[in-house]
């Protein structure tokens, strides 16, 4: 058989091969693959469910004050509560209506003089969370201080992820208040809005 003779067979071959192939393949799923799929985000929803709660709790020891003897204010508008921490240590120094008010001032001068770096860690926070873009979000803050005035800790909640977390942390960690009879903690609101 020559070349020639052969020619329509091979083109004949190549023809019925290429029409097989011009067909997409469909992919179906399998029971146990999809099976597997529903169980493996049940389990990622289940960690972020646990995510959430032990970082809520971690906020909420971040809150309470570490150090006996401390005095907590609560700012809630222009209404101030005072309570001495009751954790044990004894000797808790008394603190006057004057001076809760004055240091209360000063730590909402604080908080007022760091609004724009604050602001500037939220809007970092909303280009990683799209969430965040949609609503306004109250942030209750708690800030810690020594009796010299010197800042001990923050917390904040809720939990806007860790480059808001870290940013604010860093603007907090400037602050410093004046001297007080006692370490103080002052808690108080923000309102962060999207511009």
């Amino acid at each position: 058989m020559s070349i020639a003779s052969r020619l329509p067979l091979v083109l004949g071959l190549a023809a019925a091969l290429a029409a097989g192939c011009k067909g997409e393949t469909v992919y179906q799923d399998t029971p146990d693959t999809l099976a597997k799929l529903k169980a493996c985000e049940s389990e990622k929803d289940q960690k972020a469910s646990l995510i959430k709660q032990y970082e809520d709790q971690i906020a909420t020891l971040q809150r309470a004050p570490t150090t006996p003897g401390d005095i907590v204010v609560t700012i809630e508008g222009t209404a101030l509560t005072v309570k001495p921490h009751t954790g044990g240590g004894g000797g808790t120094p008394a603190i006057d209506d004057a001076t809760a008010a004055k240091q209360s001032q000063a730590f909402l001068d604080l908080v007022s003089r760091s609004r724009g770096a604050i602001q500037k860690c939220y809007e970092q926070a909303l280009k990683k969370n799209s969430a965040l873009q949609a609503r306004t979000i109250s942030l209750k803050l708690s800030a810690g201080f020594s009796a010299t005035g010197d800042f001990t800790r923050t917390s904040f909640q809720p939990s806007l992820g860790d480059v808001f977390d870290n940013c604010l942390r860093t603007v907090a960690g400037k602050w410093k208040m004046p001297p007080a009879p006692a370490g103080m903690t002052f808690q108080a609101n923000v309102s962060l809005s999207p511009t």
